[in-house]
């Protein structure tokens, strides 16, 4: 009976996900939804054909990025991969992304399944499968409604990861790098120093307090948040060694440049063709799990330059004269981090923010007032517009009024289509930069607008898409 249970989810789950193909939807969530029902263990039964294992990539910020950057790189070495690419990352998302990647027989498609998935699904997932490989970004405090107490999603988080699954974590993260401890099998990235990299911080950071002891730890530099060069002076614990670690980080305007553990060959020079700092940790995490995987210095550099943005994380689109960069903004520390690399562009901006409140996003939006939107104002960042949309637009432009924007400079809009349609409508110079922010349940409807009206991309010359398989 469980071997008709498990055939029926299949078929009838690839046959529901190709009509939906055939009808413009994305075929990923509603498929999964239905295996599921149908064979609750249908995950752990479709993962044990990928003959090359499986990496999972959870964390607060960056999973989607992370995950496609070593998709990127992965299939850069000639290895065909499955992975779930639009960051559909909980389990009936997670099952989808199985489903399109499995034949009618069972079959695998690929040979390696990379699954980003949400911190509260990595328990349920690792009851399905073992991972090879677990990836872990950062942590930060996000949908309180949804995860509770960050101490409990790290808690459920390592707890959850079998002992003989590696672990790619970030070094510079506190939170993070504790989960490698009494570990084997652990790798650490990080970063020895930013541009923006700091002595001291007035910046709200979680993780204040070492974990081992609760004394408060001590920073010989702060990156950002709680990343940096840290260490707890009553037990020791510090910042582990990184196995992966950039050095001479630059920002350029196509992105921006490191060097990994002293290599100073001709054309040495690793290179991410996005911005934002916060993406520089998502290409170290790539690189480590790739590195891992057996892959080649040179294949990561060329997976990493040939990268192009997808799914509403730095992703660009033509809009008249200029580009439309649209990026997802979740929580206090992304948007920050956001907002610190708009404020750093040096040119005029126009921005559609765009906040809803239903469930994926957290229907707690008291995080906005955590936002440093003032950072507009200390820095005298040329803004022309900021159109404020979706549930809780006026809850938005309320809280850019209290940071200081001029009532001149803000409009609501509370329906997207009419947001995008008076952003579509203002003349641009080519020096304007266009960023439209969305929480989650805004991002792709926003990006089905801008696809609809054909306003394609615009990759660098020479990048190709990272494409599922």
């Amino acid at each position: 009976m469980t071997a008709v249970r498990f055939w029926l989810g299949l078929w009838l789950g690839k046959i529901i996900g190709s009509v939906l193909k055939f009808l413009g939807k994305k075929g990923t969530t509603f498929p999964g939804v239905i295996a599921q029902k149908i064979c609750p263990d249908i995950i752990k039964r479709l993962a044990v054909a990928f003959v090359e294992g499986t990496v999972i990539i959870t964390g607060t910020n960056g999973k989607t990025t992370t995950n496609n950057l070593l998709a990127s790189i992965l299939q850069t070495a000639g290895k065909k991969v499955a992975f779930n690419r639009e960051g559909a990352n909980m389990i009936t998302g997670i099952t989808g992304t199985l489903l399109q990647n499995t034949s009618f027989t069972g079959k695998a498609k690929a040979s390696l399944l990379l699954l980003e998935a949400d911190e509260a699904t990595v328990p349920y997932l690792c009851r399905q499968l073992t991972p090879n490989l677990a990836v872990i970004t950062n942590f930060f405090r996000d949908q309180l409604d949804r995860y509770g107490e960050l101490d409990t999603t790290i808690r459920l988080v390592k707890e959850a990861l079998p002992p003989c699954t590696g672990l790619i974590l970030n070094a510079d993260d506190p939170l993070v790098a504790q989960i490698g401890g009494g570990r084997t099998g652990v790798f650490y990235y990080g970063t020895e120093r930013l541009p923006v990299s700091r002595k001291e911080s007035k910046e709200s950071r979680e993780g204040r307090y070492c974990s081992r002891c609760g004394d408060e730890l001590t920073y010989e530099l702060f990156h950002y948040g709680q990343l940096g060069i840290y260490q707890c002076l009553k037990c020791g614990f510090k910042r582990p060694q990184p196995y992966i670690e950039a050095q001479e980080v630059n920002r350029k305007e196509t992105g921006i440049s490191f060097r990994v553990d002293g290599d100073f060959r001709v054309n040495g020079d690793y290179e991410i063709p996005l911005q934002g700092y916060y993406n520089l940790y998502n290409a170290l995490a790539a690189f480590c799990a790739a590195d891992r995987l057996g892959v080649s210095r040179e294949n990561i550099r060329q997976g990493l330059i040939s990268f192009v943005s997808d799914a509403g994380r730095m992703e660009q689109f033509s809009l008249q004269s200029c580009l439309l960069t649209l990026t997802l903004v979740k929580n206090p520390t992304g948007f920050n981090q956001v907002i610190n690399t708009l404020a750093g562009m040096g040119k005029p901006l126009c921005l559609l923010i765009a906040i809803n409140d239903l469930a994926a996003d957290g229907r707690d939006i008291s995080w906005l007032w955590d936002v440093d939107f003032e950072t507009f104002i200390t820095k005298e960042v040329a803004i022309n517009l900021v159109i404020c949309s979706g549930l809780r637009a006026d809850d938005m432009a309320l809280r850019l009024k209290y940071a200081g924007f001029n009532e001149q400079q803000i409009v609501v809009k509370h329906e997207l289509k009419e947001a995008m349609a008076l952003l579509e409508a203002r003349q641009f110079l080519s020096e304007d930069a266009v960023f439209v922010l969305p929480t989650y349940t805004a991002l792709f409807p926003l990006r089905e607008i801008l696809t609809s009206k054909n306003l394609g991309k615009k990759p660098s010359s020479g990048q190709t898409k990272a494409e599922c398989i």
